[in-house]
């Protein structure tokens, strides 16, 4: 008797490019993504959720100094992004570490999540970030978001956690 075994594998050609400045409509999805990672009950619809001061802050004038990122295709096909900015003691997010160190988002879109995208962007923005000389990344994660343990594979360590959440630094 012949047994086949479904066997998934990643994709073989995840393409990553970089954001630049035009590219704040992708920043706004990767952002609204992040935020409604586990389809929370209440969230407005994209357009209206990422004119919220909180998100705002992420996205507003993107291409300023301190901005950066990247997108991942696979046969032409957008699949995620993942961007950081710098951000000041007066304003910043919940990741924030200092005003060297950029807090960072991803999100891969939900098909193809689990197949080594991820892993792929934040290689990709961790090396963006090393050509433009930041030390460090930083992040802040939801305790029960999956993507916590790729964080942790990558080598993100826990600075702070509220029982909510975990703010998590790359050491570059």
């Amino acid at each position: 008797m012949r047994v086949s075994t479904l066997v998934v594998m990643p994709p073989s050609s995840i393409d990553t490019t970089s954001l630049g400045p035009s590219d704040r409509s992708i920043v706004q999805w990767a952002l609204y993504e992040a935020v409604r990672w586990n389809n929370p009950p209440g969230i407005p619809p994209q357009q209206q959720a990422i004119e919220h001061p909180e998100m705002r802050r992420y996205h507003d004038g993107w291409g300023r100094e301190g901005d950066f990122g990247v997108r991942a295709s696979i046969d032409g096909e957008f699949v995620g992004a993942a961007f950081g900015r710098l951000f000041s003691d007066d304003d910043h997010g919940h990741g924030y570490v200092d005003e060297d160190t950029p807090e960072i988002g991803i999100s891969v879109v939900s098909a193809h999540r689990g197949s080594g995208v991820g892993t792929q962007l934040m290689n990709a923005l961790a090396d963006e970030a090393r050509k433009l000389g930041m030390g460090r990344l930083s992040l802040s994660v939801n305790n029960p978001n999956p993507a916590k343990r790729l964080y942790e594979r990558l080598g993100y360590v826990e600075v702070d956690d509220d029982g909510d959440s975990t703010l998590m630094v790359l050491e570059l």
